[in-house]
């Protein structure tokens, strides 16, 4: 019985097994997945949301700017009221620095718009890194809103200040504090000696107002940039195919 296990077994011929191992000729290759197939809509859609990412930098860029600016205003025009605070005299005395009736209205307007404006660049500064759905969308409804109430108030301001300032410039007992610190400009000999720093800062006020419109105008045309990538993302499907993630 065992030789007859033995020879059965010996008498057994070689099985021919298919070999499963990869060769050379496919090792690495993935014949059955092959690049995905880019659209020409697929392309665009790439290069408006790269559009839009440029939007939400340059429209930061400009907060930050703007906000830099509005706080300069504040400096200048709150060191020329506060000069003015400080070295105002009581009617009683018999050499007073300044005239009775000085018109602080332009001053303050000034003041005023720096404030505004700086509380307005926090705001979208504040909402353009909170995390949020249609993040493009939402950050064009503030830009717009901001930008407008910005602009609107750095000219309102400059008009303003130009008008009640054009109004007093021929007044001998009253005048703006920048007009009456100016007046003594070239007479450092008999001026007080605060009023060239007072007549300075106060136009360097004036000044940053009117780079500030400047600013504001850069402002509203990326807020314009941006609705036109939202329109063209939209038009071409983005807009409803990303509806629960950030577009910026």
């Amino acid at each position: 019985m065992a030789f007859g296990a033995v020879k059965s077994f010996a008498d057994r011929k070689p099985q021919m097994t298919t070999n499963t191992s990869p060769t050379f000729s496919t090792l690495g290759r993935s014949p059955s997945i092959g690049p995905p197939a880019y659209t020409t809509d697929d392309l665009l859609a790439a290069r408006y949301e790269n559009f839009s990412r440029w939007v939400h930098l340059m429209r930061v860029a400009i907060a930050a700017i703007t906000l830099v600016v509005s706080v300069a205003i504040i400096a200048c025009a709150g060191a020329s009221l506060r000069a003015f605070s400080n070295s105002r005299l009581e009617p009683e005395w018999i050499l007073p620095l300044w005239p009775l009736n000085v018109d602080l209205r332009p001053s303050h307007a000034v003041l005023g718009c720096g404030i505004a404006v700086a509380l307005l660049s926090l705001a979208y500064l504040a909402v353009a890194f909170i995390p949020m759905r249609q993040r493009l969308h939402n950050t064009n409804l503030v830009s717009t809103v901001l930008s407008f109430l910005c602009l609107c108030a750095a000219l309102f301001t400059i008009v303003f200040a130009s008008v009640v300032t054009n109004n007093l410039a021929y007044n001998t007992y009253s005048g703006t504090l920048n007009s009456w610190t100016c007046r003594w400009h070239g007479f450092d000999n008999v001026a007080p000696s605060n009023f060239t720093k007072i007549c300075n800062d106060g136009m360097a006020a004036l000044d940053l107002v009117i780079v500030l419109v400047i600013v504001e105008v850069l402002a509203v045309g990326a807020t314009a940039w941006g609705w036109w990538v939202e329109m063209k993302l939209k038009k071409g499907g983005v807009g409803a195919a990303k509806s629960e993630v950030e577009l910026v």
